[in-house]
C-alpha cells in the first residue's frame, strides 16, 4: 500500500514550494525552486503509483509522473467530495478543448489515487456502441470477472451495471463524451447508477461539451500556467536556456498537446529550443494559409508544431498516418498494414500527387518513426492515434484526393475484416474493428459514399444482425441497397444481395408484409444474371420459401425449398454447409406439416454434415441440434431430445452468448421440454 504520511509529507512540501516560487522574482532562486518542485512531484508519482493500493484496473497507459505539469489544483479538486455531501455516485465532468489534457488528468488522478479505489476503470465513451463495449469489457476475468462475461453485450452491461450499483469504492472514467448521441447514453447510464439504493462510486467524464447537468460537478481544464509549460519544455532539454523556452511555450499557447509534440520533435532530431522556436516560426505561415479556426477543433499552435513532424515523415510514413486518420481512436491492429498492394496503391498516389520521394521504409521502420515523433502510441500489436491528430492529418489532405484517401481505409478495413461476418469464428477479428468500421462509415456520409463504403456496410451489418443487433444492423443495410441502387442500378447482383440482407432482417423483426416483396424482387433480378439453377438463385429460393412458411402457405414453400436442395446438391457435392442449410429448413417444413419420419433423416444428415464442416461446438450444429430435438420431441422421444437440446443450449451460449436470440430460443424450448417431462 502506498504510504499514505509520507504523500501528505510531500504534498505539503509541494505546495510550500510552488508558494514561495510565485512569490520570488530571482531568476537564480526561481531556478532552485523549480528543481525541488521536479523533486516532490517525482516522489509524489513514485510513491504513489508504485503499489497504488494493489486494486485491479485497465488503465490504457501508465502515470507520466513527474513530467505531468501544472495540475496539483485539478487532482486536488478531484480528490475532494462534494461540497463534503455524500452522494450515491460522486460525478465530475472534466471540461476542456481537445487536447487540453482531460484525459491524462483523469489517468494522472487515477493513478495518484490508487489507494482510494479497489477498482479503477477506464471506458471509452464517444459513441453509445463504444459505450456499451467498453462497459461490457468491465465483466472480463481479468476485472470484474462477472458470470455474464462472455454473454451477449446486453447482458453483460446489465450486469456490470448492476455491480457498480451494488458495490462502491470505484472509479470509473468515461472519456470523451462529445457527440450528443454520447452525451444522451452518458447522461441515462448516470441515471442509472443514481438510481442504487447506497453509496457508490466516483465517474469522471471528460468531454469538449460545458453544458452538464447540476448533478455533475464540472471542472473546465485549461492550458498549463507559464511556468509550468516552461518546465516542461526545460525537461525535453536541460541545458536549453530557459529564455527561449518560455518563448516557445507562449508561441504554443501553453497547449499541452503541442508542448508534447514540440518536446517529442527536439529530442528526435537533438537540437536547441531556439533553434526549433525559429523553425516553428517558419512553418507557421504555412499552416495559417489551410488552418481555419472556425471550423476546426484546433489552435493554429497545434497544427503548426505537427506541420513540423508531417514534414519530417518518409513518404511510406505520411501514407499511414493518412490512412490511420479515418479510424477510430480505439486501437488499431498492425497487423492490417500487412496489406501490401493497397498500401503500395496509396503510396503511390501520395508520391504522385505530392512529388514525394518513395522510400524504402519497412513497417516496423514506419511505426518507429511515428511513434518518435508521438504521432500514435504503440501496444504490443496494436497502434491507436489522437483524434486531434487524425483531424490535422486529414485536414491537409488535397480537397480532389480526400474520397480517394477515404476509400483506400475502408478498402484496408474492409480487406482485414473477413466477409462472412455471419460466422461467429469471424468475430474475435471484428470486435476490435467494430469501432473503425463505424468511424469510417461516417466519415464516408460526409461525402460521395463509395461502392466500397457500401460493401463495408453490408458487411458490417451481417456482423450486426448475426449478433442479434437488429435496431443497430438496418440503417447500415438500408444505406448500403441506396448506394448500390445508385452506382450499379437496380438489377445488380450487389442489389440483390442487399435486399436479400434487408428482408432477412425485416423477417426476423417480424415484418413478413416488408420482406416479401424484396426478396421476391432479389430473386427475380438473380435468375435474370445467373440463370435459374445457380446457388445464389438456390439462396433467393431457400430465404423466400422460408418466409412463406412463416405466413402459413406451406404448400408454396415447399417446391420452393426442394427446388432450392436440388440446385445445390447438383452445384456442390452432397456435403456441402449449403446443402445442410436446405435438408434442415425442408425438415422443418415437414415437421410443420406432420411428416415427422420424413423429416428425421434429413435433420440428422444435416447435423452430419455440419459437425464434418464446422467442427461439434459451431452455432449451424447448435441450430441443428435445436431441431432436431424438437422434432425428437414431437415424437414423444424426450429421453432422446433433452441432451440434444441441452448440447444446443451450451454451444449457443458459450458461442454467441446468454442474450443472443438463437441462445434466449433454444433455453425457452429446453424449459418448455423440462416442464413437459416434470
Amino acid at each position: 500500500m502506498p504510504d499514505n504520511a509520507a504523500l501528505q509529507r510531500w504534498q505539503e512540501k509541494l505546495e510550500y514550494l510552488q508558494a514561495q516560487r510565485a512569490k520570488t522574482a530571482n531568476p537564480s532562486l526561481r531556478f532552485d525552486l523549480d528543481k525541488e518542485i521536479e523533486e516532490a512531484e517525482s516522489k509524489m508519482a513514485e510513491l504513489s503509483t508504485a503499489n497504488p493500493g494493489g486494486s485491479c484496473h485497465n488503465l490504457p497507459l501508465p502515470s507520466i509522473g513527474d513530467h505531468f505539469k501544472g495540475r496539483e489544483d485539478l487532482l486536488k479538486r478531484l480528490s475532494q467530495n462534494d461540497g463534503g455531501v455524500q452522494v450515491l455516485v460522486q460525478k465530475q465532468a472534466l471540461h476542456g478543448l481537445g487536447g487540453i489534457g482531460k484525459t491524462r488528468l483523469a489517468l494522472e488522478y487515477a493513478w495518484r489515487s490508487g489507494e482510494r479505489y479497489s477498482k479503477r476503470f477506464f471506458v471509452t465513451a464517444d459513441a453509445p456502441a463504444s459505450l456499451n463495449r467498453g462497459l461490457a469489457a468491465l465483466a472480463d476475468i481479468n476485472l470484474l470477472n462477472l458470470p455474464e462475461h462472455e454473454a451477449a453485450e446486453d447482458v453483460t452491461v446489465t450486469a456490470v451495471l448492476t455491480w457498480l450499483q451494488k458495490n462502491g469504492d470505484w472509479l470509473l472514467i468515461l472519456d470523451n463524451v462529445d457527440d450528443a448521441d454520447a452525451v444522451v447514453a452518458v447522461q441515462a447510464l448516470l441515471s442509472q447508477l443514481d438510481d442504487a439504493n447506497h453509496a457508490g462510486g466516483h465517474v469522471l467524464v471528460t468531454s469538449r461539451r460545458p453544458k452538464w447537468g447540476k448533478s455533475l460537478s464540472r471542472l473546465d481544464i485549461d492550458v498549463l500556467a507559464e511556468d509550468d509549460a516552461v518546465r516542461f519544455l526545460l525537461g525535453a532539454q536541460d541545458d536549453d536556456n530557459e529564455e527561449n523556452a518560455r518563448e516557445l511555450a507562449k508561441e504554443l499557447g501553453f497547449f499541452p498537446l503541442a508542448l508534447e509534440q514540440a518536446a517529442a520533435f527536439i529530442d528526435r532530431h537533438e537540437i536547441s529550443i531556439a533553434e526549433y522556436l525559429k523553425s516553428w516560426r517558419a512553418e507557421r505561415a504555412v499552416v495559417l494559409d489551410w488552418h481555419d479556426e472556425e471550423l476546426m477543433e484546433y489552435p493554429a499552435s497545434v497544427a503548426t508544431t505537427w506541420q513540423k513532424s508531417f514534414e519530417k515523415l518518409g513518404s511510406r510514413s505520411r501514407a499511414v498516418l493518412r490512412l490511420l486518420s479515418h479510424f477510430s481512436t480505439e486501437p488499431i491492429a498492425i497487423e492490417m498494414f500487412e496489406n501490401e498492394d493497397l498500401l503500395n496503391e496509396a503510396i503511390a498516389s501520395l508520391v504522385a500527387n505530392e512529388s514525394l520521394h518513395n522510400d524504402d521504409r519497412v513497417l516496423r521502420e514506419i511505426w518507429a518513426e511515428l511513434v518518435a515523433y508521438s504521432l500514435v502510441k504503440k501496444d504490443g500489436d496494436t497502434v491507436s492515434v489522437h483524434r486531434l491528430v487524425q483531424e490535422v492529418v486529414r485536414s491537409r489532405i488535397p480537397e480532389l484526393l480526400c474520397g480517394e484517401w477515404l476509400d483506400f481505409s475502408i478498402r484496408l478495413l474492409g480487406d482485414f475484416g473477413p466477409e462472412e461476418a455471419y460466422d461467429s469464428r469471424t468475430w474475435p477479428i471484428w470486435e476490435p474493428l467494430h469501432s473503425h468500421a463505424a468511424r469510417a462509415i461516417v466519415l464516408a456520409e460526409r461525402g460521395k459514399a463509395s461502392v466500397d463504403t457500401a460493401r463495408l456496410m453490408s458487411v458490417f451489418s451481417t456482423l450486426l444482425y448475426s449478433k442479434g443487433l437488429f435496431a443497430e444492423a438496418e440503417p447500415f443495410m438500408r444505406r448500403a441497397l441506396e448506394i448500390d441502387e445508385s452506382v450499379y442500378g437496380s438489377d445488380h447482383p450487389e442489389v440483390s444481395i442487399d435486399l436479400n440482407n434487408l428482408a432477412q432482417l425485416l423477417q426476423a423483426t417480424n415484418r413478413l408484409d416488408e420482406a416479401e416483396p424484396l426478396i421476391r424482387r432479389a430473386l427475380s433480378s438473380d435468375e435474370a444474371s445467373y440463370g435459374h439453377d445457380h446457388p445464389r438463385v438456390a439462396i433467393r429460393l431457400n430465404n423466400l420459401a422460408h418466409l412463406l412458411q412463416a405466413t402459413s402457405r406451406l404448400d408454396e414453400a415447399e417446391p420452393l425449398m426442394r427446388r432450392a436442395l436440388e440446385i445445390d446438391e447438383k452445384s456442390y457435392d452432397s456435403e456441402h454447409p449449403d446443402v445442410a442449410i436446405r435438408l434442415n429448413n425442408l425438415a422443418a417444413l415437414l415437421q410443420a406439416t406432420d411428416r415427422l419420419d420424413e423429416a428425421e433423416p434429413l435433420m440428422r444428415r444435416a447435423l452430419s454434415i455440419d459437425e464434418e464442416s464446422y467442427g461439434s461446438d459451431h452455432p449451424r450444429v447448435a441450430i441443428d441440434l435445436n431441431n432436431l430435438a424438437r422434432l425428437l420431441q414431437a415424437k414423444n422421444r424426450s429421453d432422446e431430445a433433452e441432451p440434444l437440446m441441452r448440447r444446443a443450449v451450451e454451444i449457443f451460449e458459450t458461442r454467441l452468448g446468454r442474450g443472443h436470440p438463437n441462445t434466449q430460443t433454444a433455453r425457452k424450448n429446453l424449459a418448455l421440454m423440462i416442464g413437459e417431462d416434470s
